[in-house]
């Protein structure tokens, strides 16, 4: 089968890597093309054919023509978008092309128009499926890695970690805002919009010796500071995954989360901070953070390595394929 994946994005993070590696498991049996922006195209090139246009714009006429050959040229069988605008722009052109579709639905959306007007859309929670009028199923996100080959020789250490974008959905500033009365040191890793504004709030209430902001890491080095942390903090507003916490609890990382994404299938809801809720937030943390060394997770830990594997995961995504091909 031939399967091209379509991303709009301009910078190379989750959303991207989960299209790598999904793209990796199918190209052992089929081939996959990648048509994405010129910004990621390195990331992609050396394991893929990639297509890569300068501006990819939902009403630019010439773009969308211009892809419009490219996929001609291509003839795949199956045509699989990733996000709002890649998912829009495939809508227009379906009409001049015969290809299957399916759009994967990565995070919550606000306007689900693109995929309602689909005819299959994956998404990776229940929890982001509010909206959706067409055929769908739900397929989460995975783990991509021997656990045991990673946690070798690396010494645990006696802080708290935090992993993302630093923007507002990520709800880093409510983070802050809960961590005053926690004793461990807490690092955030990551880059973005909100870093200044993130690091004026940590020194406006004194945490300065406390909270940390530091650079964005290779994926491989990330892996090795969950393994290093007393427990990976997850405070999102909203979320499609978040595949941080499957990383880190798949490595024997405690993972004290809000209710966001698919964490409410693999914790009690009661194990859970509201999202967007400050008050609920810091008296989730103050209650479980500085005493994690006596909470249990040994079972999620199992739960997650057998049950969010990339080979079971792409294996539903190419039964999905054949179906729709027919």
């Amino acid at each position: 089968m031939k399967i091209v994946h379509f991303i709009s994005s301009v910078t190379y993070g989750g959303i991207e890597q989960h299209v790598h590696e999904l793209s990796l498991d199918q190209k052992v049996n089929n081939e996959v093309i990648i048509i994405c922006t010129h910004m990621i195209k390195p990331f992609f090139e050396k394991d893929f054919n990639v297509y890569a246009v300068k501006n990819f714009s939902r009403n630019n006429i010439f773009y969308i023509l211009k892809l419009l050959l490219v996929l001609r040229k291509i003839n795949a069988d199956i045509v699989h978008t990733h996000g709002s605008k890649t998912t829009s722009i495939f809508i227009k052109l379906r009409q001049f092309i015969n290809v299957s579709h399916v759009a994967t639905l990565h995070n919550i959306k606000k306007n689900m128009t693109p995929y309602n007007k689909s005819k299959y859309v994956i998404a990776v929670s229940n929890q982001i499926t509010k909206g959706l009028d067409t055929k769908y199923s739900v397929i989460s996100n995975w783990i991509n890695f021997n656990h045991e080959n990673i946690s070798e020789s690396i010494k645990q250490e006696d802080h708290a970690i935090a992993v993302g974008r630093l923007e507002k959905a990520k709800g880093f500033d409510l983070l802050i805002k809960s961590w005053i009365n926690i004793k461990r040191n807490l690092y955030i890793y990551g880059d973005g919009s909100q870093i200044q504004y993130l690091r004026d709030l940590i020194n406006k209430l004194n945490l300065d010796d406390k909270i940390f902001i530091k650079d964005p890491l290779t994926h491989k080095e990330i892996l090795k500071e969950y393994i290093k942390a007393k427990v990976l903090i997850i405070s999102s507003l909203n979320e499609g995954g978040p595949r941080v916490a499957l990383e880190a609890l798949a490595l024997g990382t405690p993972v004290l989360s809000t209710n966001v994404g698919h964490m409410n299938s693999i914790f009690p809801k009661e194990f859970l901070a509201e999202p967007d809720d400050e008050d609920s937030l810091r008296s989730f943390l103050e209650q479980y953070v500085d005493s994690i060394d006596d909470i249990n997770q040994q079972s999620i830990y199992k739960y997650v390595r057998e049950e969010f594997n990339l080979q079971s995961q792409s294996k539903k995504i190419m039964s999905i394929y054949n179906e729709i091909n027919g």
